[in-house]
Formats: C-alpha cells, sequence, structure tokens
C-alpha cells in the first residue's frame, strides 16, 4: 500500500469503509438485540437475519409501540411460514407501510434490498429507525446539547461530536459520575487519561454491569480509530440517555416524597413545640393567678417597709417576669396559626391541640386582673400604713406631753396643804392652774385616741398605742380626782387667805393658753407634705395652714397685752414663772416660716397635678396602642384564617393592614414611649391608672408587627403554591434559555412541536411521540403551533417540581418503584439516606419490602 499509487489509495478507502461497515454491523445488532430481548428474539447475522423482515417487524412493534396489525390491518408471516420470496418480501413491505405510517419516509431502498441483505442498504436502514425512534434526525444536536451539559466542568472533558470526543474515555466516565458518582471514580480515570482502552473497558462494563446498559461498543472500536464511527456513538449514547433521563425522573419523585416527609416532621416539631410551650404557660399562669390571689402576703406585712417590699415585688414582676411569658402567649399564638396554614398549604387536617391559643388569653386575663386587684390592695394597705405611721408621731408626740403634765403634777396633789396664806394661795394658784390646763390636756388626749383610731389594726405599733393611751387615759383620771380632793384641802386651810394674785395668776394662765395654741400651730406646721400624694391632699393640708395664718394674726393682739403685762410685773419686781418671750420667739418664728410654707405647697400642688396629667396621658397612649395592636392581631388572624377570599385579595389586604400599621401604629408607640419619658422626668414609678408598661407595651407592638410581616411573607409563599410557580435559579434560566435558542432554527422565538420535542431531550424529559404532542397541545393556547419561550420554560420547570399532595406522592412512590406496591430497604437507603431511619419506624412490612401506601396516608394526617 503507497500513497503513490491511485489504486492503493482507493484500498485505503475501501479499508477504513469496510472497518466502519464492521463496527457498525456489530453497534446495530447489539442495539436491535437490546430491544428485541422483550420478545426473546436475537440477530447473530444482521444481513442474513434480516432477509425475511421479521426480526425487523419484532423490533418495530416494541419500538413503536403498536402491532403490525393495528397499523397496517394484518399480521405478518412467522419465521417457520416464510419460506417463499414472495412471503418474505410481504413482510419487508409491510415494514415500509409501518414506517410510512409513523411518517417516516425512506427512498432508494426497496423490500427486495432487504431480502437480499444489503449491507449497506440495511445499515442504512437501521439507523434511520434509531433515528425516528430514539433520538430523531434533529435530536443529535439534543442528544449532544445533554452530554456537553451534564459533562460540563469535567477536567479534560469537552463533548464537541460524536467521535473524536469520545476517544480517550474520560467522557463516557463523566457522564457516568455525574448521575451515579457512587459507581466510578473521576479522579482515578484522569490518572489513566493517557490509557483510554481502560477508562473505556471501565465505562462500559460498569454501563453494562451496574446500569444494565447493553454493549453496544468495545472499546477498541473507538480508540483504534482516527474518527470513531459517529452513528455507532449515538446508538450507544441513546441507551445512556434513556436510562439516565429515567433515573433523573426517579429523582425527582424521590424529591416529592422527600419534601411530604420533611413536611410531616416539621409538623409534628410544631406541634410538640406548640404543646410544650402552651402547657408550660398555663402551669405558669395558674401559679402566679394562685400567687395575686391569695392575701397571705398582704395579711403577713405589718410595717410600711414590708408593704413597700410587697409592692416592688409586684412591679418586678410586671417588668421582669411578665413581658417574655407575654411573649411566649404571642409566640404560642404566632407558632399555631403557622402550623395550620402549612397544613392547609400542604392539604393536612389543621391541629387541634388540648390547650388553644383562646384558653391561654382567658387564663391570661384571669392573671391580669388578680395582679391588678393584689396590686390595689399592696397599695390601699401601704397608704393606710403610711397614714398609721403619720398618726402615731402625732399621737407620740402628743402623748409624751400629757405624761410628762401627769407626771410633773402628780407630786403637788400628795403634799401637804400649806402653812401660811401665802403658800396656800400659791397652792391654790397651782390648782386652778392645774384646772385650766387639764381641759387642754384631756383634749389633746382625746385627739390622741383619735390617732389611736385612725392606726390601721395590723401596723406593728397600733397595739402599743393603744395600750399606751389606755394608761394615760387612767393617769388623767387619777390626777383629776387627786387634785379634787386636794384642792378642797387647801381650800378649807385657806379659809381666811382671800389675797388672790390675779395679776400674776391670769398672766401665766394667759401665757399657758398662748403658748399651747402656738404649739398647735406648730404641729399643723410641722405636718409633712411628702405625705401628700394627691391634688385633694394638698389642698386639705393648705387650708389647714391658712387657718394658722389666720389664728396667729388674730393672736398677735393677746400676745402684745402678755407682753404688756410681764413688762408691768417686772417693774415692780415681782418674781413670775414663765417668761413671755419664748412665747414671743416661738411666734415670731412661725409666722415667718407661713412664707416658705406656703411657697412648697404651691410648688407640692402644681407638681401633684402635673403628675396627674402625665399619669393620665400615659394611660391613655397605652390603651391606644394596646386596643389597636389588638384590633390588628385580630384582622391579621381572620385573614390568615378566611378561605372566602382569594389569596391575591389576602395579599392587598395585609399590604393596607401594614401600610396602616406602619404609620399609626408608629405614631401611638412613640406617643407611648414620649408619656414614658414625662414620667421619668417627673419620678413617677407606679402609675395605678393602667396595668401596663412601656416594655409590654414594647413587646405587643414588635410581636403585632412581626405576626404581620410574617403573614404577608406566608400569603406570598402560599400564592407561589396556588400558581404552581417558583423561583427559577439563574442556572436553570440559562440552561432552558440554551435549549430553546438551540432549537428556534427559523430565530422566531417560537418553537413548533418538532422543535419542541428536541428541546425537552435536551433537558433530559422522555417523552413518547404521542405524550409530547398532547403536551404541546395543552399549552399551545393561542392556537398558532408554537410555543414561546415563557411556555416552554413553565413546562420545564413543572417537569423539574413535584407535587404536594397526598396523591402526587403515592404516585411518585409508585413511579419510583415501577408501579410495585412495596419499596425495599435498598431502595429506600439509595433514595432516602437522610430519611430512611423516620420511614422505615412508619412504614407497615409487606412482601420482600415496606408497604409505603399505608405511610403515605399516615403522613398526610399531620
Amino acid at each position: 500500500m503507497t500513497s503513490s499509487t491511485p489504486w492503493g489509495n482507493r484500498k485505503v478507502l475501501d479499508e477504513t469503509a469496510d472497518e466502519w461497515q464492521a463496527i457498525q454491523k456489530k453497534t446495530f445488532t447489539r442495539w436491535c438485540n437490546s430491544h428485541l430481548k422483550a420478545r426473546s428474539v436475537a440477530i447473530e447475522d444482521l444481513f442474513a437475519d434480516v432477509n425475511d423482515g421479521t426480526v425487523l417487524l419484532h423490533l418495530l412493534e416494541v419500538i413503536g409501540g403498536d402491532t403490525i396489525k393495528s397499523i397496517c390491518g394484518r399480521n405478518f408471516y412467522a419465521p417457520a411460514k416464510c419460506k417463499m420470496d414472495i412471503h418474505k418480501l410481504e413482510n419487508c413491505n409491510l415494514i415500509f407501510d409501518y414506517l410510512k405510517a409513523k411518517e417516516l419516509k425512506l427512498v432508494n431502498i426497496g423490500s427486495s434490498d432487504i431480502k437480499d441483505g444489503s449491507p449497506r442498504l440495511v445499515l442504512g436502514l437501521i439507523w434511520t429507525i434509531i433515528l425516528r425512534f430514539a433520538i430523531s434526525e434533529d435530536g443529535k444536536e439534543g442528544l449532544l446539547l445533554w452530554c456537553r451539559k451534564n459533562t460540563s466542568g469535567y477536567d479534560s472533558v469537552d463533548v464537541q461530536n460524536f467521535s473524536r470526543s469520545w476517544q480517550d474515555g474520560l467522557a463516557f466516565c463523566a457522564l457516568i459520575h455525574h448521575f451515579r458518582p457512587d459507581l466510578i471514580d473521576f479522579q482515578a480515570c484522569l490518572a489513566n487519561r493517557e490509557e483510554p482502552m481502560t477508562n473505556l473497558n471501565l465505562a462500559f462494563d460498569i454501563a453494562k454491569d451496574q446500569l444494565d446498559i447493553d454493549r453496544l461498543l468495545d472499546a477498541e472500536d473507538i480508540c483504534g480509530n482516527a474518527k470513531p464511527d459517529e452513528k455507532s456513538i449515538i446508538a450507544y449514547l441513546s441507551l445512556f440517555f434513556q436510562k439516565f433521563a429515567a433515573l433523573a425522573q426517579k429523582d425527582n419523585l424521590a424529591d416529592a416524597i422527600k419534601k411530604a416527609v420533611s413536611t410531616t416532621q416539621h409538623h409534628e416539631s410544631s406541634i410538640k413545640d406548640y404543646d410544650e410551650n402552651a402547657s408550660s404557660l398555663l402551669s405558669w399562669i395558674r401559679v402566679q393567678h394562685g400567687k395575686f390571689s391569695s392575701v397571705e402576703d398582704l395579711n403577713a406585712a405589718y410595717s410600711t417597709t414590708a408593704v413597700v417590699a410587697l409592692i416592688e415585688s409586684s412591679h418586678s414582676f410586671k417588668n421582669n417576669d411578665k413581658p417574655p411569658k407575654q411573649q411566649q402567649l404571642a409566640s404560642c399564638e404566632t407558632l399555631l396559626a403557622n402550623l395550620r396554614l402549612s397544613q392547609r398549604n400542604n392539604e393536612r387536617p389543621l391541629y387541634a391541640p388540648e390547650i388553644e391559643v383562646e384558653d391561654l388569653e382567658t387564663e391570661w386575663a384571669a392573671l391580669d386582673k388578680a395582679e391588678q386587684g393584689f396590686e390595689d390592695s399592696s397599695v390601699a394597705l401601704l397608704d393606710a400604713f403610711e397614714h398609721t405611721d403619720y398618726a402615731l408621731q402625732r399621737f407620740t408626740n402628743k402623748i409624751v406631753k400629757i405624761e410628762d403634765f401627769c407626771a410633773s403634777s402628780s407630786p403637788l396633789f400628795s403634799s401637804a396643804p400649806g402653812a401660811s396664806v401665802a403658800e396656800c394661795q400659791a397652792l391654790l394658784k397651782k390648782c386652778v392652774a392645774f384646772e385650766a390646763q387639764q381641759p387642754k390636756y384631756a383634749t389633746m388626749l382625746a385627739s390622741c385616741g383619735e390617732f389611736v383610731e385612725l392606726c390601721h389594726a395590723q401596723h406593728e405599733g397600733a397595739a402599743a398605742a393603744a395600750a399606751r393611751y389606755e394608761a394615760a387615759v387612767s393617769s388623767m383620771a387619777d390626777l383629776t380626782a387627786a387634785e379634787a380632793e386636794y384642792k378642797k384641802r387647801v381650800e378649807d386651810a385657806l379659809a381666811e387667805q382671800v389675797r388672790l394674785l390675779a395679776v400674776k395668776e391670769d398672766y401665766e394662765v394667759a401665757l399657758s393658753n398662748f403658748e399651747f395654741e402656738l404649739f398647735e400651730h406648730q404641729e399643723a406646721l410641722l405636718e409633712p407634705i411628702s405625705l401628700c400624694n394627691s391634688v385633694a391632699a394638698i389642698e386639705v393640708v393648705i387650708k389647714k395652714t391658712e387657718a394658722v395664718k389666720t389664728a396667729l394674726q388674730s393672736s398677735e393682739a393677746t400676745l402684745v397685752e402678755l407682753e404688756g403685762v410681764s413688762t408691768e410685773l417686772a417693774a415692780c419686781s415681782y418674781p413670775v414663772d414663765k417668761d413671755v418671750s419664748t412665747a414671743r420667739d416661738l411666734f415670731t418664728d412661725l409666722t415667718s416660716s407661713l412664707t416658705e410654707r406656703f411657697g412648697k405647697l404651691e410648688a407640692a400642688h402644681a407638681s401633684q397635678a402635673t403628675k396627674a396629667k402625665i399619669k393620665e396621658s400615659f394611660a391613655t397612649s397605652c390603651s391606644k396602642l394596646m386596643d389597636y395592636c389588638a384590633e390588628t392581631s385580630r384582622v391579621t388572624a381572620s385573614l390568615t384564617r378566611r378561605m372566602s377570599i382569594t389569596a391575591e385579595k389576602q395579599a392587598e389586604k395585609l399590604e393596607n393592614l401594614m401600610e396602616g400599621f406602619a404609620n399609626d401604629g408608629s405614631a401611638l408607640m412613640d406617643a407611648v414611649e414620649g408619656a414614658n419619658d414625662a414620667q421619668l422626668a417627673a419620678e413617677i414609678f407606679v402609675n395605678s391608672l393602667t396595668t401596663h408598661t412601656v416594655f409590654s407595651c414594647r413587646l405587643v407592638y414588635t410581636e403585632c408587627e412581626k405576626n404581620l410581616k410574617s403573614a404577608i411573607e406566608i400569603n406570598a409563599a402560599h400564592i407561589l403554591a396556588l400558581n404552581g410557580q417558583s423561583e427559577m435559579s439563574a442556572e436553570q434560566a440559562r440552561e432552558i434559555r440554551e435549549a430553546f435558542d438551540n432549537f428556534d432554527k427559523d430565530k422566531s422565538g417560537k418553537l413548533s412541536l418538532k422543535e419542541f420535542q428536541d428541546g425537552l431531550m435536551a433537558m433530559g424529559i422522555v417523552l413518547s411521540d404521542d405524550d409530547s404532542a398532547t403536551e404541546f397541545k395543552k399549552r399551545d393556547l393561542d392556537g398558532s403551533e408554537t410555543l414561546s419561550f415563557d411556555e416552554f420554560a413553565t413546562y420545564i420547570l413543572e417537569q423539574f417540581q413535584s407535587g404536594s399532595s397526598e396523591a402526587d406522592i403515592l404516585s411518585a412512590f409508585k413511579g419510583l418503584v415501577d408501579g410495585k406496591p412495596i419499596i425495599t430497604g435498598n431502595e429506600i437507603a439509595q433514595w432516602f439516606p437522610d430519611h430512611g431511619e423516620y420511614m422505615n419506624e412508619r412504614m407497615a412490612d409487606g412482601e420482600g419490602g415496606k408497604n409505603y401506601e399505608g405511610f403515605v396516608a399516615e403522613i398526610f394526617k399531620v
């Protein structure tokens, strides 16, 4: 063989053609046998075995889906009856009739060519059948695009054609690894890139042994040729496409089942979380309700300090312990609402818990009422104890003077009546002085009794004050009786003593009375302003102070008169027991203190008035915010539960509700914050006009806003679910656009039926011609016999997505196990590695595996 000889060159070409013919004969024979297995028929010599037409007719019935009789109107002759050439020719004519009915036109070939076993024409016929029933002529591009897409990204693999791109075996290895990475180590294949025979044999062995793909080619058919036979490789790759496309569809079925199982697990987790939270919250509410309903703590408080401690504990509970639980209540409501929405969206029965949200809200309202009752009782007891403290202070001040009066007067009435007129007169004057003072001290003693009556019986100082008062009453009665008896003795002794030191007596009596009045005025001015916690209490003290001012103004003349008498007695060198200067100093101090006293009272009056307005403002702001948030939450919950309006209408109403909340809700929250700042600035720490605090308002406002946003997001997801839509990823959009553009031959932006079928192959979707035509017509809404890109992309996404209904999941299981009523343990491990334990526990045992039908029914109960 030399290149200089024309005959030599021709010989090379002939040898190459013979080699390709041998490879095609082997490949097409194996391709036919891979389908003829269904009829238990096999071809040994392709050119000889097809001469009577029977094997080709069997092949057409298997891959065409219709019998020869249903298409051609009669059966073909069986091999045993096909002995004559006429019978063989009639069988071969049926082949052409069948292909013509399948819209396949053949030229330059006749029945006699098949009967005679013409190698070139028989191979051409088999190739035509492969193109028509396995891939289609334009489908070669779809098959090439499918191979390129599923080997993209693999090192040293670049699929550009159906010949040299496959010579080193890496493309076959990459294709298997893409769909079944568990079967082949692609890095080891890369390491053997210099040994293509090794990679090709490895890929073909795995395809045959692990994937049940008949071995149409041998490694030397590809590796040993400068340009491998394209048709043989296409025939072989069509089997890979059919296997892996079906595998991908089963992956989608498995994904649908995984989604349903995950939904059930999510529902079970949500139910567990709700039950645990609701149960713990209900227990906590009832414990706290019992504490606030009990009066033991209040009855055990005997001092103002103890009552203050109870109030502080109540405030700590309201500000620290209660808000998190209030948030837990809101979380329970949100958790149950989201669970029921998910159950509704996934066609599951709605969960009916033992403890409904309404039960928690009822118990919470009872706790609020008990808490408010406890706080009211505590504040009332504190007010009573504070007044008791003041009454005991006033009582102590007065009772000390009474006890001193009794103690200082008692020795006089036990002494001798006197031995002289001067002594008797002096003693009588003392008796008169006692009689003049005794009524005032008796009146003071009576006021002590009033103070004792004002004391709260529970206060720790009430009993001691009562005993001390009773002792003073007894001492005053004994002293009064002793004075009467002693005076009678002195008067009997002073029968002749008539001179009365009138001036001195009148002076001392008047001065004593004046000093007593000053003491009373001083007591009134010492009443603490800090105990006045209201405008009315301040006004009462103001009236008392004005009365003291009037009394002092009217008594100044008496003081001047007493000072005159004192001056007169001093001029006569007559000794006196009382100095009027002390009264003058006290009078001056009291008069000068009135201005400051009135100033403090006015300031206190203004402060209490301001605080009252601030408290009312805060209570009003809280009430408005709480009512607004409650109504907003009610409307939100109502919208998410209503099934009478569309999801789109729900979305519109929820958006309007959010817009109103952003404006009105924010303004109401700002008002609460401002009113709270005003309270803090005014040092108001207890507001009996409301049970709410700024912390509870913030929590309710935040939870209301979060629930509204969550409802909007869930509604949006619901709309997508109802429309059967899902967001298209960038990778999906690129792949679908690439397939669409590749088969839009006239660049019209539309796909014909044929272009649509080729595009499905490129995306790895296997449908018969009839099924694909049905899907095409279903989406050709305008009757133009074309599909736009959006219509094509919508269909592709529908195939990639899995249904979520019970019927969808049951159908997915059947598709996954090829219609069998059971699924084996190996299949569960293969398709559901993350859910295997869960599914095995809940599936009933069946013959040879697990019964999945009952499992599907069970998971759709949650």
